[in-house]
Protein backbone atom coordinates (compact mmCIF):
# COMPACT_ATOMS: atom_id res chain seq x y z
CA UNK A 1 0.00 0.00 0.00
CA UNK A 2 1.23 3.30 -0.96
CA UNK A 3 2.35 6.39 1.63
CA UNK A 4 0.41 8.87 2.72
CA UNK A 5 1.97 12.42 2.00
CA UNK A 6 -0.03 15.46 2.84
CA UNK A 7 0.68 18.15 0.32
CA UNK A 8 -0.25 21.98 -0.13
CA UNK A 9 -2.55 22.95 -3.27
CA UNK A 10 -1.30 25.98 -5.02
CA UNK A 11 -3.90 28.66 -6.32
CA UNK A 12 -7.70 28.89 -5.56
CA UNK A 13 -10.01 25.25 -5.91
CA UNK A 14 -12.59 27.33 -7.43
CA UNK A 15 -14.13 25.69 -10.83
CA UNK A 16 -17.49 24.55 -12.11
CA UNK A 17 -17.91 21.80 -13.97
CA UNK A 18 -16.66 23.12 -17.76
CA UNK A 19 -19.35 22.07 -19.92
CA UNK A 20 -20.38 24.86 -22.24
CA UNK A 21 -22.91 23.31 -24.24
CA UNK A 22 -26.63 25.26 -24.46
CA UNK A 23 -27.60 21.02 -23.60
CA UNK A 24 -25.27 21.53 -20.02
CA UNK A 25 -27.41 19.29 -17.20
CA UNK A 26 -25.24 19.95 -14.48
CA UNK A 27 -26.15 22.48 -12.23
CA UNK A 28 -23.56 25.42 -11.33
CA UNK A 29 -21.20 24.43 -8.30
CA UNK A 30 -17.99 25.21 -7.15
CA UNK A 31 -16.13 22.07 -7.14
CA UNK A 32 -13.51 20.97 -4.24
CA UNK A 33 -11.24 17.81 -4.43
CA UNK A 34 -9.40 16.40 -1.69
CA UNK A 35 -6.74 15.46 -3.58
CA UNK A 36 -4.81 15.35 -6.89
CA UNK A 37 -6.28 13.25 -9.76
CA UNK A 38 -3.88 10.07 -10.61
CA UNK A 39 -4.20 6.06 -9.81
CA UNK A 40 -2.53 6.22 -5.94
CA UNK A 41 -5.15 9.14 -4.40
CA UNK A 42 -8.29 6.80 -4.34
CA UNK A 43 -8.13 3.80 -3.14
CA UNK A 44 -10.82 2.43 -3.85
CA UNK A 45 -9.33 1.64 -7.53
CA UNK A 46 -12.26 1.23 -9.42
CA UNK A 47 -11.70 -0.26 -12.52
CA UNK A 48 -13.69 2.27 -15.06
CA UNK A 49 -12.76 5.69 -12.84
CA UNK A 50 -11.86 7.89 -15.63
CA UNK A 51 -9.64 9.80 -12.94
CA UNK A 52 -6.85 7.57 -12.22
CA UNK A 53 -5.50 8.26 -15.57
CA UNK A 54 -6.47 12.22 -16.37
CA UNK A 55 -4.69 13.66 -18.52
CA UNK A 56 -3.81 15.76 -15.77
CA UNK A 57 -2.98 13.30 -13.53
CA UNK A 58 -0.17 13.51 -10.79
CA UNK A 59 1.90 9.66 -11.12
CA UNK A 60 2.83 9.90 -7.50
CA UNK A 61 3.29 6.52 -5.87
CA UNK A 62 2.71 7.91 -2.72
CA UNK A 63 -1.53 8.94 -1.64
CA UNK A 64 -1.42 12.70 -2.10
CA UNK A 65 -4.06 14.63 0.36
CA UNK A 66 -4.51 18.20 0.21
CA UNK A 67 -3.71 19.93 3.61
CA UNK A 68 -4.27 23.46 2.86
CA UNK A 69 -8.02 23.65 1.55
CA UNK A 70 -9.98 25.35 4.34
CA UNK A 71 -7.07 28.19 3.86
CA UNK A 72 -7.58 28.45 -0.04
CA UNK A 73 -11.48 28.20 -0.01
CA UNK A 74 -11.23 30.83 2.99
CA UNK A 75 -9.57 33.23 0.82
CA UNK A 76 -12.69 32.98 -1.51
CA UNK A 77 -15.24 33.04 0.43
CA UNK A 78 -14.30 36.13 2.30
CA UNK A 79 -13.88 37.60 -1.58
CA UNK A 80 -17.25 36.46 -3.05
CA UNK A 81 -21.13 37.57 -2.34
CA UNK A 82 -22.69 34.71 -4.15
CA UNK A 83 -21.76 31.09 -3.38
CA UNK A 84 -22.64 28.23 -5.99
CA UNK A 85 -22.93 24.96 -3.65
CA UNK A 86 -19.83 23.16 -3.73
CA UNK A 87 -19.30 19.57 -4.40
CA UNK A 88 -16.73 17.47 -2.44
CA UNK A 89 -15.47 15.55 -4.89
CA UNK A 90 -15.38 14.77 -8.05
CA UNK A 91 -11.88 13.02 -8.81
CA UNK A 92 -11.48 11.06 -5.37
CA UNK A 93 -13.41 9.74 -2.56
CA UNK A 94 -13.68 12.22 0.70
CA UNK A 95 -14.63 9.44 2.34
CA UNK A 96 -12.10 7.31 1.95
CA UNK A 97 -10.90 5.20 5.28
CA UNK A 98 -7.35 7.34 5.84
CA UNK A 99 -7.01 8.99 8.90
CA UNK A 100 -5.12 11.87 7.44
CA UNK A 101 -7.83 12.48 4.80
CA UNK A 102 -10.57 12.39 7.21
CA UNK A 103 -8.88 14.93 9.68
CA UNK A 104 -8.75 17.17 6.60
CA UNK A 105 -12.36 16.51 5.29
CA UNK A 106 -13.41 17.03 8.76
CA UNK A 107 -11.45 20.28 8.62
CA UNK A 108 -12.95 21.68 5.41
CA UNK A 109 -17.01 20.64 6.42
CA UNK A 110 -16.37 23.26 9.83
CA UNK A 111 -15.54 25.84 7.44
CA UNK A 112 -18.56 25.27 4.92
CA UNK A 113 -20.81 24.64 8.02
CA UNK A 114 -18.91 28.08 9.59
CA UNK A 115 -19.65 30.04 6.52
CA UNK A 116 -23.21 28.57 5.77
CA UNK A 117 -22.75 27.53 2.21
CA UNK A 118 -24.65 24.46 0.62
CA UNK A 119 -22.58 21.43 -0.21
CA UNK A 120 -23.08 18.13 -1.21
CA UNK A 121 -20.75 14.75 -0.55
CA UNK A 122 -20.45 12.17 -3.08
CA UNK A 123 -19.10 8.96 -1.76
CA UNK A 124 -18.81 5.06 -1.63
CA UNK A 125 -17.07 5.70 1.48
CA UNK A 126 -18.47 5.45 5.48
CA UNK A 127 -19.16 9.95 6.09
CA UNK A 128 -20.03 8.76 9.34
CA UNK A 129 -16.99 10.13 10.72
CA UNK A 130 -18.68 13.80 9.63
CA UNK A 131 -21.70 13.17 12.64
CA UNK A 132 -19.90 14.62 15.43
CA UNK A 133 -19.15 17.75 14.25
CA UNK A 134 -21.27 20.13 15.77
CA UNK A 135 -25.05 20.86 13.61
CA UNK A 136 -23.93 18.64 11.38
CA UNK A 137 -26.55 16.43 10.89
CA UNK A 138 -29.37 19.25 11.12
CA UNK A 139 -27.36 21.44 8.62
CA UNK A 140 -28.82 22.87 6.02
CA UNK A 141 -28.71 22.88 2.45
CA UNK A 142 -26.21 19.66 1.91
CA UNK A 143 -26.80 16.06 0.60
CA UNK A 144 -25.01 12.87 0.64
CA UNK A 145 -25.29 10.46 -2.51
CA UNK A 146 -23.58 7.02 -2.04
CA UNK A 147 -22.76 5.75 -5.05
CA UNK A 148 -23.81 1.83 -5.95
CA UNK A 149 -22.96 0.42 -9.16
CA UNK A 150 -24.56 -3.02 -8.69
CA UNK A 151 -25.32 -5.88 -7.35
CA UNK A 152 -22.72 -7.35 -4.06
CA UNK A 153 -21.03 -9.55 -7.09
CA UNK A 154 -20.46 -6.62 -9.48
CA UNK A 155 -19.46 -4.16 -6.66
CA UNK A 156 -16.58 -7.12 -6.41
CA UNK A 157 -15.76 -6.92 -10.14
CA UNK A 158 -15.63 -3.01 -10.40
CA UNK A 159 -14.38 -1.72 -7.48
CA UNK A 160 -13.49 -4.85 -5.07
CA UNK A 161 -11.02 -1.86 -2.65
CA UNK A 162 -14.13 0.06 -1.77
CA UNK A 163 -16.67 -0.79 0.98
CA UNK A 164 -19.21 -3.92 -0.14
CA UNK A 165 -22.67 -3.64 -1.37
CA UNK A 166 -23.89 -3.82 3.02
CA UNK A 167 -21.49 -1.22 4.17
CA UNK A 168 -22.88 1.38 1.52
CA UNK A 169 -26.15 0.61 1.90
CA UNK A 170 -26.33 0.81 5.39
CA UNK A 171 -24.45 4.40 5.31
CA UNK A 172 -27.49 5.74 3.08
CA UNK A 173 -29.68 3.80 6.15
CA UNK A 174 -28.08 5.48 8.49
CA UNK A 175 -27.94 8.98 6.95
CA UNK A 176 -31.37 8.69 6.17
CA UNK A 177 -32.65 7.85 9.51
CA UNK A 178 -31.18 10.74 11.37
CA UNK A 179 -32.97 13.25 8.89
CA UNK A 180 -30.30 13.62 6.08
CA UNK A 181 -31.28 13.77 2.41
CA UNK A 182 -29.58 11.20 0.89
CA UNK A 183 -29.10 10.39 -3.04
CA UNK A 184 -28.24 6.73 -4.59
CA UNK A 185 -25.57 7.02 -7.39
CA UNK A 186 -26.32 3.72 -9.81
CA UNK A 187 -23.50 4.63 -11.97
CA UNK A 188 -22.24 2.97 -13.94
CA UNK A 189 -24.29 0.07 -14.89
CA UNK A 190 -22.49 -2.03 -17.31
CA UNK A 191 -26.03 -4.20 -18.88
CA UNK A 192 -23.93 -6.82 -20.09
CA UNK A 193 -22.05 -7.42 -17.23
CA UNK A 194 -25.39 -7.72 -15.67
CA UNK A 195 -26.35 -10.17 -18.12
CA UNK A 196 -23.26 -12.00 -18.19
CA UNK A 197 -23.74 -12.86 -14.48
CA UNK A 198 -27.32 -13.12 -14.69
CA UNK A 199 -28.54 -13.79 -18.35
CA UNK A 200 -31.83 -13.55 -19.12
CA UNK A 201 -33.23 -12.14 -15.57
CA UNK A 202 -30.43 -9.45 -15.30
CA UNK A 203 -33.13 -6.80 -15.45
CA UNK A 204 -34.75 -8.53 -12.08
CA UNK A 205 -31.51 -7.66 -10.44
CA UNK A 206 -31.86 -4.18 -11.18
CA UNK A 207 -35.46 -4.27 -9.44
CA UNK A 208 -34.39 -5.51 -6.45
CA UNK A 209 -31.77 -3.11 -6.09
CA UNK A 210 -33.98 -0.87 -6.35
CA UNK A 211 -36.26 -2.34 -4.18
CA UNK A 212 -33.64 -2.74 -1.45
CA UNK A 213 -32.60 1.16 -2.42
CA UNK A 214 -35.82 2.13 -1.60
CA UNK A 215 -35.94 0.74 2.09
CA UNK A 216 -32.94 2.61 3.06
CA UNK A 217 -34.64 6.02 3.49
CA UNK A 218 -33.10 7.46 -0.50
CA UNK A 219 -35.61 9.37 -2.02
CA UNK A 220 -33.52 10.16 -5.50
CA UNK A 221 -31.69 7.70 -7.79
CA UNK A 222 -28.94 8.95 -10.11
CA UNK A 223 -27.94 6.59 -13.08
CA UNK A 224 -26.12 5.86 -16.02
CA UNK A 225 -24.31 3.67 -18.34
CA UNK A 226 -20.64 5.04 -18.26
CA UNK A 227 -18.49 6.64 -20.52
CA UNK A 228 -15.58 5.14 -21.35
CA UNK A 229 -12.24 5.72 -23.45
CA UNK A 230 -10.31 3.43 -25.02
CA UNK A 231 -6.76 5.38 -24.79
CA UNK A 232 -3.89 3.64 -23.28
CA UNK A 233 -2.14 5.35 -20.96
CA UNK A 234 1.21 5.21 -20.21
CA UNK A 235 2.03 4.10 -16.61
CA UNK A 236 5.66 4.52 -14.91
CA UNK A 237 7.13 3.41 -18.48
CA UNK A 238 4.63 0.78 -19.18
CA UNK A 239 1.46 0.69 -21.51
CA UNK A 240 -1.78 0.07 -19.40
CA UNK A 241 -5.04 -1.10 -20.12
CA UNK A 242 -7.66 1.51 -21.04
CA UNK A 243 -11.19 2.22 -18.93
CA UNK A 244 -13.14 -0.02 -22.28
CA UNK A 245 -10.54 -2.84 -21.93
CA UNK A 246 -10.67 -3.27 -18.13
CA UNK A 247 -14.48 -3.55 -18.51
CA UNK A 248 -14.23 -5.63 -21.35
CA UNK A 249 -12.19 -8.20 -19.61
CA UNK A 250 -14.17 -8.11 -16.42
CA UNK A 251 -17.29 -9.36 -18.81
CA UNK A 252 -15.62 -11.55 -21.05
CA UNK A 253 -14.06 -13.50 -17.93
CA UNK A 254 -17.98 -14.50 -17.49
CA UNK A 255 -19.25 -13.96 -20.85
CA UNK A 256 -17.53 -14.20 -24.19
CA UNK A 257 -21.00 -13.86 -25.82
CA UNK A 258 -22.19 -11.03 -23.44
CA UNK A 259 -18.55 -9.23 -24.38
CA UNK A 260 -18.87 -9.13 -28.49
CA UNK A 261 -22.49 -7.59 -27.49
CA UNK A 262 -20.56 -4.80 -25.22
CA UNK A 263 -18.14 -4.84 -27.91
CA UNK A 264 -20.57 -3.46 -30.71
CA UNK A 265 -23.05 -1.96 -28.53
CA UNK A 266 -20.99 0.49 -26.73
CA UNK A 267 -20.32 3.19 -29.60
CA UNK A 268 -17.69 6.21 -29.79
CA UNK A 269 -20.04 9.32 -28.96
CA UNK A 270 -18.99 13.25 -29.10
CA UNK A 271 -21.95 14.89 -27.31
CA UNK A 272 -22.07 18.31 -25.20
CA UNK A 273 -20.37 16.13 -21.91
CA UNK A 274 -17.44 14.98 -23.90
CA UNK A 275 -16.34 12.04 -25.90
CA UNK A 276 -16.11 8.12 -25.46
CA UNK A 277 -17.80 5.06 -26.05
CA UNK A 278 -21.30 4.84 -24.54
CA UNK A 279 -24.20 2.67 -24.79
CA UNK A 280 -26.18 2.91 -28.10
CA UNK A 281 -28.64 5.70 -27.20
CA UNK A 282 -31.58 3.52 -28.37
CA UNK A 283 -30.50 1.19 -25.65
CA UNK A 284 -30.22 3.81 -23.24
CA UNK A 285 -33.27 5.14 -23.44
CA UNK A 286 -34.76 1.85 -23.33
CA UNK A 287 -32.81 1.03 -20.48
CA UNK A 288 -33.50 3.88 -18.38
CA UNK A 289 -37.46 4.00 -19.31
CA UNK A 290 -37.56 0.81 -17.81
CA UNK A 291 -35.48 1.81 -14.75
CA UNK A 292 -37.38 5.18 -14.16
CA UNK A 293 -40.63 3.48 -13.78
CA UNK A 294 -39.83 1.05 -10.93
CA UNK A 295 -38.19 3.76 -9.36
CA UNK A 296 -40.98 6.15 -9.43
CA UNK A 297 -43.42 3.13 -8.38
CA UNK A 298 -41.22 3.11 -5.51
CA UNK A 299 -42.03 6.65 -4.54
CA UNK A 300 -38.44 7.74 -5.56
CA UNK A 301 -37.68 10.52 -8.15
CA UNK A 302 -35.05 9.67 -11.00
CA UNK A 303 -32.47 11.24 -13.04
CA UNK A 304 -29.95 10.37 -15.86
CA UNK A 305 -26.42 11.07 -15.04
CA UNK A 306 -25.57 13.49 -18.49
CA UNK A 307 -26.42 11.08 -20.90
CA UNK A 308 -29.68 11.70 -21.73
CA UNK A 309 -31.68 14.90 -21.48
CA UNK A 310 -34.46 16.50 -18.75
CA UNK A 311 -37.24 15.53 -21.42
CA UNK A 312 -35.57 12.05 -22.24
CA UNK A 313 -35.21 10.50 -18.97
CA UNK A 314 -35.60 12.76 -15.89
CA UNK A 315 -38.41 12.91 -13.16
CA UNK A 316 -40.48 15.97 -13.87
CA UNK A 317 -40.44 18.32 -11.07
CA UNK A 318 -37.17 17.95 -9.71
CA UNK A 319 -35.15 21.05 -9.44
CA UNK A 320 -31.84 19.12 -11.06
CA UNK A 321 -30.30 16.07 -11.77
CA UNK A 322 -29.16 16.04 -8.27
CA UNK A 323 -32.82 15.61 -7.10
CA UNK A 324 -32.50 17.62 -3.98
CA UNK A 325 -32.79 21.77 -3.71
CA UNK A 326 -29.21 22.92 -3.50
CA UNK A 327 -29.21 26.57 -3.67
CA UNK A 328 -26.64 29.53 -4.55
CA UNK A 329 -26.52 31.18 -1.03
CA UNK A 330 -25.83 35.27 -0.65
CA UNK A 331 -23.72 36.98 1.67
CA UNK A 332 -25.13 38.41 4.50
CA UNK A 333 -23.77 41.92 6.43
CA UNK A 334 -22.16 39.53 9.21
CA UNK A 335 -20.00 37.52 6.47
CA UNK A 336 -21.73 34.13 6.49
CA UNK A 337 -24.01 33.09 3.61
CA UNK A 338 -27.87 32.65 3.65
CA UNK A 339 -29.63 30.29 0.64
CA UNK A 340 -31.52 32.30 -1.71
CA UNK A 341 -35.02 30.64 -1.73
CA UNK A 342 -36.41 29.41 -4.99
CA UNK A 343 -32.67 29.08 -6.47
CA UNK A 344 -31.60 25.23 -7.68
CA UNK A 345 -28.33 26.17 -9.08
CA UNK A 346 -29.81 25.07 -12.39
CA UNK A 347 -29.39 28.36 -13.53
CA UNK A 348 -29.49 28.09 -17.42
CA UNK A 349 -32.77 25.93 -17.36
CA UNK A 350 -34.75 27.26 -13.64
CA UNK A 351 -34.00 30.98 -14.71
CA UNK A 352 -34.31 30.93 -18.57
CA UNK A 353 -36.16 34.05 -19.58
CA UNK A 354 -36.12 35.74 -16.32
CA UNK A 355 -34.84 39.63 -15.81
CA UNK A 356 -34.77 39.18 -12.12
CA UNK A 357 -33.75 35.98 -11.06
CA UNK A 358 -33.69 35.25 -7.40
CA UNK A 359 -29.95 35.57 -7.04
CA UNK A 360 -30.60 39.19 -8.90
CA UNK A 361 -28.12 38.54 -11.40
CA UNK A 362 -29.25 37.86 -14.67
CA UNK A 363 -25.80 37.17 -16.38
CA UNK A 364 -25.37 34.13 -14.06
CA UNK A 365 -28.61 32.63 -16.11
CA UNK A 366 -25.73 30.82 -18.87
CA UNK A 367 -25.15 27.37 -19.96
CA UNK A 368 -21.68 27.87 -19.27
CA UNK A 369 -19.21 27.33 -16.43
CA UNK A 370 -19.48 29.67 -13.69
CA UNK A 371 -16.85 32.96 -13.59
CA UNK A 372 -15.23 33.94 -10.38
CA UNK A 373 -15.38 37.26 -11.12
CA UNK A 374 -18.74 37.22 -11.30
CA UNK A 375 -19.93 35.94 -8.06
CA UNK A 376 -18.09 39.01 -6.11
CA UNK A 377 -20.55 41.96 -7.01
CA UNK A 378 -24.59 41.73 -6.17
CA UNK A 379 -24.43 44.83 -8.68
CA UNK A 380 -27.54 43.95 -11.61
CA UNK A 381 -25.85 43.20 -14.78
CA UNK A 382 -27.46 42.87 -18.08
CA UNK A 383 -29.04 39.27 -18.94
CA UNK A 384 -26.40 37.22 -20.95
CA UNK A 385 -28.35 36.28 -24.41
CA UNK A 386 -25.58 33.45 -25.15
Amino acid sequence: MSSIKLIAKKGSTFHDFPYSSPRRKCLHCWIINVTPPGPSHCRHQCIYCYAREAIYSNYSEDTLIYNNLPELVEKDLKKLKLCPPISLSNISDPCQDIPELKKEVRRLIRLLMNYRVAFAITTKGNPSFLLDIPDFVSYQPKFIAVTIEGTPEILQLLSPKAPPFTARLKAVHQLSNLGISTVIRLDPVFIHLFQALYGDTWFDQIDRLVAAFSTTGAKHIVAGTGRLSKRTPQLAGCRGESLWHRVFKVIEAYSPLAARKFEAEYVYESGWAGRGYLLRKDLRLNFHHKLREVVEARNMTFATCQELSPEESDSPGIPSCEGILLPFTKKQATGKFHPIPNCTANCHVSCHGLSSPPCGQPRLITHKPLKFSRLCSTNAQPLLLK
